[in-house]
């Protein structure tokens, strides 16, 4: 096969399962082989058997999540001898999630692969740094920093004299616990971006004002004497709200009440601690100037077994706890949710992604007082049996996700200015709404699981990624023209310059960084920075004083 060709095994047109194969033409590529969270058995895979006449001759590992290393050993199974290239971080906490996925899925009866393919499978791993050009395989390809966790990558790829750039998943957001997505200085053209959609339908609140509405509901229900249980996903999103909670308690703006890690938040949280020199800067010199560790310090407390989880059950003392899974499918946060969503001065904050089929989704479609279907008390044995539960606590959702918006992927796909650009990881919603900000559809595909898609560039519109149909750049040229008003896009600063029209007094706007902040449907928003803010109020303030003094004195 001659042309560059993207087959999805799972996780197009949905958030689990990602496989995705790519026919190169040294040979095949496989990135990724994960399950789907809330499925058993072989429900939970990607449509593997489509490798039998697609043999892949090198696999990637984007990052360690299990919807997207679950099935690893099942490929490795089926291609002993295949390499799997990834980054020291994600090789390590593999190890841990690959771990925990044979013990849930040997309790629920139906192992997705054995403690032997596990093994050899860990044993296929090539730890390569960010940066560093792999070519043994014909093709080549490059990992960079995605963002999204610890160790994730994208994948830059060589063939034949043409590049496809494949974004895993990604966050342009810096975190206490990771850094924002690498991008190039300069536009970097190529043939092709696979990019993720999760939130391609959605652009989301700022995370600052995000983090301090989360520390201020878990300060109401702590000093209301209730206790609070954040389902977190164990990788990433768990370490990062222990930072956040332990800043808050040092600075006083929650009390000083025990943080609770249980489940596989336990494993990875340790594990974080002993791969601090990858961690980012700004917390290694933190945890140095402190002497102290990053996250085990403070009030911070590992719940070892099921005595200690049912001390904590049973005691009413304020308290937080951050527990797997993140979308209460398994785990130990159902312990927990069953104890206490039935009482109204507790409370539960989702904080990350939840599949349309999870309880957790259910769970905030729900007004209060109804019940939500979770986990049995048994742990899902045989089949994972529901039972109702009440939910009369506080449930609310907090937006701190470890994905980029449909703005944030826009401007990711903008900087590679792609011929064509394919769109995976996002339920239908989300891909087709992001999809119609991009170039007509002959140049963006949506394909389903096991389609067979060609990344060939169509060279129409190389660079131009955005939606401009000439009607509607008469239509703005039109409006600008009657306004006087002129916006222009610095590419090398990535500023947008708006010139406003004479009519319009400067002296609206006073000195100091703004943002732009696009609101839901076609409203924009310019808002002067907080500490500018302050000052310009300041000195309105004062000319408005003066102004009246001299008013007085007129008088």
């Amino acid at each position: 096969m001659s042309d560059l060709h993207f087959l999805g095994l799972g996780g197009t047109d949905e958030v689990g399962a990602s496989s995705y194969l790519y026919h190169l033409a040294e040979g095949n590529l496989l990135i990724d082989a994960g399950a789907r969270p809330g499925s058993i058995g072989d429900a939970a895979l990607p449509q593997l058997d489509l490798l039998a006449d697609h043999p892949p001759a090198a696999m990637i590992l984007t990052h360690a999540h299990l919807d997207h290393v679950g099935a690893l050993p099942v490929v490795i199974r089926r291609f002993p001898k295949l390499s799997i290239y990834c980054t020291e971080a994600t090789a390590r906490i593999a190890t841990l999630v690959l771990g925990d996925t044979l013990k849930v899925t040997t309790m629920q009866g139906q192992p997705l692969f054995s403690a032997g393919d596990m093994k050899r499978t860990l044993e296929r791993l090539r730890p390569v740094p960010y940066f560093t050009r792999v070519s043994d395989h014909g093709f080549a390809f490059t990992l960079s920093p995605s963002g999204h966790l610890l160790g994730a990558a994208s994948v830059l790829m060589e063939s034949g004299g043409r590049a496809v750039f494949h974004t895993g998943d990604v966050s342009n957001i810096s975190t206490p616990v990771v850094d924002a997505a690498w991008l190039p200085a300069a536009v970097t053209p190529v043939d092709a971006v696979v990019s993720e959609s999760t939130y391609g339908d959605t652009l989301l609140p700022s995370r600052k004002e995000q983090v301090r509405a989360f520390v201020t509901a878990i300060g109401e229900t702590l000093r209301g004497g209730g206790r609070v249980l954040i389902p977190s996903f164990a990788l990433g999103r768990a370490q990062e709200i222990t930072q956040i909670l332990q800043t808050a308690m040092a600075s006083g703006l929650l009390p000083a009440v025990p943080i609770h890690l249980d489940g596989l938040t336990r494993g990875i949280t340790e594990a974080y601690e002993d791969m601090l020199p990858l961690l980012p800067e700004a917390l290694q010199n933190r945890s140095k100037v402190s002497k102290q560790r990053p996250f085990l310090t403070g009030t911070v407390n590992l719940v070892k077994d099921k005595r200690e989880r049912d001390g904590i059950l049973a005691s009413e003392r304020p308290a937080v706890v951050i527990a797997s899974s993140g979308m209460l499918h398994a785990g130990a946060s159902p312990q927990y949710a069953r104890a206490w969503l039935p009482h109204a001065e507790n409370a539960l904050f989702v904080v990350g992604y939840q599949d349309a089929e999870s309880p957790g989704r259910r769970l905030l479609e729900l007004q209060q007082g109804g019940e939500v279907m979770l986990p049995a008390q048994n742990g899902g044995k045989g089949g994972g049996g529901l039972e109702p539960v009440s939910a009369y606590s506080r449930v609310e959702r907090f937006y701190l996700s470890a994905h980029a918006d449909r703005g944030g992927l826009l401007g990711m796909i903008a900087r590679y200015a792609p011929g064509k650009v394919i769109l995976t990881h996002g339920e239908l919603r989300a891909r087709s709404n992001m999809a119609g900000y991009l170039n007509s559809k002959h140049d963006v595909g949506l394909p389903a699981a096991g389609e067979l898609v060609p990344l060939k560039d169509s060279g129409k519109r190389r660079g131009s990624f955005m939606n401009t149909a000439p009607k509607k750049l008469e239509a703005l040229k039109e409006r600008h023209a009657r306004t006087t008003v002129s916006v222009r896009y610095d590419a090398e600063t990535h500023e947008v310059r708006i010139a406003l029209p004479d009519t319009l007094d400067g002296a609206l706007f006073g000195e100091g960084d703004y943002t732009l902040e696009v609101l839901r449907g076609k409203t924009s928003r310019i808002k002067l920075r907080e500490h500018d803010a302050e000052a310009v109020g300041g000195q309105r303030q004062a000319d408005a004083e003066d102004a009246s003094n001299a008013q007085a004195a007129l008088a």
